[in-house]
């Protein structure tokens, strides 16, 4: 009877002692109809324990029965991979995350074609409605893209490898 007892405790009090985590991901570049579904990997950082979870369709997300300590919360989508959040675990925690998806063109400072290792033949993109006549009258000094413009866009273009970046 003892035992019982004994075990009883031991389960209701792990209970007790255990940590939540839930929250939610946002997109902070993005508002779209139909966001993904985020795949998320918990690393508790003093014994390196990995917990996997994934997003329902309102990108809210629950990890119960953690330790107190510090965690890492990374996003494995391949877009998302430069996500990564160090969580202080001591109480339950509910907290809303605003991740940014990745673009390989904010990596790139400067204007040296990345192909020919040179800025002689790179002029600037420029992005917008604009008329025929200003269109001719600047067609060597800028590369015309078109009028949609989004978080992720290029801002040179190298006319000798007819390359945005």
């Amino acid at each position: 009877m003892k035992l019982i007892y004994f075990l009883f405790f031991l389960i209701f009090s792990t209970q007790l002692i255990a940590q939540k985590l839930n929250g939610k991901i946002i997109d902070s570049l993005i508002k779209r109809h139909n966001t993904p579904e985020f795949e998320l990997k918990l690393t508790n950082q003093s014994n390196n324990k990995i917990y996997f979870q994934k997003t329902n369709q309102n990108q809210e997300f629950e990890f119960k029965e953690l330790e107190k300590g510090l965690y890492k919360l990374q996003i494995l989508n391949e877009e998302y991979k430069e996500n990564i959040f160090k969580i202080d675990l001591n109480k339950n925690i509910n907290e809303i995350f605003y991740v940014e998806k990745f673009c390989q063109y904010r990596a790139n400072k400067s204007k040296v074609c990345p192909n020919c290792i040179s800025e002689n033949d790179v002029i600037p993109i420029f992005y917008g409605l604009t008329t025929g006549r200003f269109m001719k009258k600047n067609k060597k000094k800028y590369h015309f893209a078109g009028c949609e413009i989004s978080n992720c866009d290029p801002k040179w273009y190298c006319k000798k490898d007819k390359l945005e970046f």
